[in-house]
């Protein structure tokens, strides 16, 4: 009885401290019981949205998961999609009202919060890709080596809203072209490590950290090949260094 009375305790705090450090876990994981459907397996929206945006957000998934295993080879990542009808389900999922998706991780699971501007598959593809990298490298080691620079630099690498080359070398030369429209001097990379180095400034300022970061990714790319990257997750996951 002692030890039940113990381990009962135990799974309370654990609880409590797990749902402290991810508020929307919860949420994300009890989805279907917050009117919501699952309309293909791990993929959950609104009861109340259409049958053409059900078939739509279907289409781009499918396609995403094209993008995903082109680049990494196969699909790794299990994340559930969670589609938001409007911005207030969006927030309460998200937790912000901005952006078309947002990526949950944890590590005990994996969500996708899309938004109606996330009915895209650059936009899934983008966030799909966020989830590959954690699921190869473990939460755990995703969040304590991996900058933020390099996880968004690499999802741009299949998000082509901005450039649609896919030849690597091209593909480096537009996104640098892109950074100079907006600045002469990059951001150093020292500065957007963190999350909130590279979001918690102003709207520009992540816009340029963005191109910054696919600059950084693209130009690695296109010299040695995308080979490289792989290497360098897989340094990581074995030594437990980044080293780009």
């Amino acid at each position: 009885m002692k030890y039940l009375k113990y381990t009962i305790i135990t799974i309370i705090i654990f609880t409590f401290i797990f749902t402290w450090l991810f508020p929307q876990f919860i949420r994300c994981f009890f989805v279907e019981l917050d009117d919501f459907q699952e309309i293909k397996t791990n993929i959950f929206v609104e009861k109340s949205i259409s049958k053409q945006q059900q078939d739509s957000l279907i289409h781009y998934v499918i396609n995403a998961d094209s993008r995903i295993k082109d680049f990494w080879g196969k699909r790794e990542g299990k994340a559930k999609i969670i589609f938001c009808k409007n911005a207030e389900t969006y927030k309460k999922y998200a937790k912000t009202t901005e952006g078309a998706g947002f990526s949950i991780g944890t590590p005990l699971g994996s969500w996708i919060i899309l938004n109606k501007d996330g009915l895209n598959i650059d936009v899934i593809a983008h966030e799909m890709c966020h989830d590959e990298l954690m699921t190869r490298l473990g939460w755990w080691r995703t969040k304590k080596e991996i900058p933020t620079w390099f996880d968004e630099g690499l999802a741009l690498m299949l998000d082509y809203r901005f450039v649609s080359s896919q030849d690597s070398i091209q593909r480096y030369i537009d996104y640098r072209s892109e950074l100079s429209y907006l600045t002469s001097k990059p951001i150093p990379l020292e500065e957007i490590v963190t999350q909130k180095g590279f979001f918690g400034k102003s709207e520009l300022f992540t816009k340029i950290a963005y191109f910054t970061s696919a600059v950084e990714v693209s130009r690695k790319i296109s010299l040695k090949g995308k080979q490289e990257i792989f290497r360098t997750i897989e340094k990581t996951k074995k030594e437990g260094k980044f080293e780009f």
